[in-house]
């Protein structure tokens, strides 16, 4: 059952009030900006089109802009859950981080751009995200999970509920195209990137 008065209160929704009321004007103008611009103004820009479907260990460039880079990691796949099937999990590196030595000495949520995300694989068919590399034996990444707005608990990428709030914490669902590009622009609005 969804509990409709946990979808404007709970964790996820109060650590971003918190955070926004800490932003400087200039940064919480930006933002609520953003809230106004249409989807073609933020969108992640096209790489180049693969009909292939990420294996655990691929790294992926994205380009939320012509002259900013960044890079992630697939960190698992063939996900079937509630929201669908073969999905694939990912995480988003904030710029400069190195994306081997944080992996090999245990994520931090510090290293992130944005929480893990759950995807599908129309990100790599689209060429919103471009395979540049691969890591042939990655580590058992166990720190992240998710929380679900609508039954206020943790999960796990497959629905099941874990114990306890993970390191590493991602909202339970399906990320669209437009959501992970306004959350990729969101962090670099904070960052004073753009």
């Amino acid at each position: 059952m969804v509990d409709l008065k946990n979808i404007n209160n709970n964790i996820i929704a109060n650590r971003w009030k918190a955070r926004y009321a800490e932003q400087p004007d200039e940064i919480k103008e930006k933002l609520d900006k953003l809230d106004n611009l249409s989807i073609e103004e933020y969108q992640l820009q096209v790489i180049k089109k693969k009909r292939i479907y990420p294996k655990v260990g691929d790294v992926f460039r994205i380009k939320p802009t012509k002259d900013i880079e960044l890079y992630g990691v697939v960190i698992n796949n063939h996900i079937d859950n509630i929201n669908g099937d073969d999905l694939i999990l990912v995480l988003i590196f904030k710029d400069k981080v190195n994306i081997k030595e944080s992996i090999s000495h245990g994520i931090k949520s510090d290293d992130l751009l944005i929480p893990p995300q759950i995807v599908g694989k129309e990100y790599w068919t689209r060429g919103y995200f471009y395979n540049i590399d691969h890591y042939g034996e990655m580590p058992n990444i166990d720190n992240y999970g998710f929380y679900s707005i609508g039954k206020g608990k943790f999960f796990d990428e497959y629905g099941r509920e874990i114990e306890g709030e993970p390191q590493l914490l991602g909202t339970y669902g399906v990320a669209t195209i437009i959501g992970i590009a306004g959350k990729i622009y969101q962090e670099l609005i904070i960052a004073g990137i753009i």
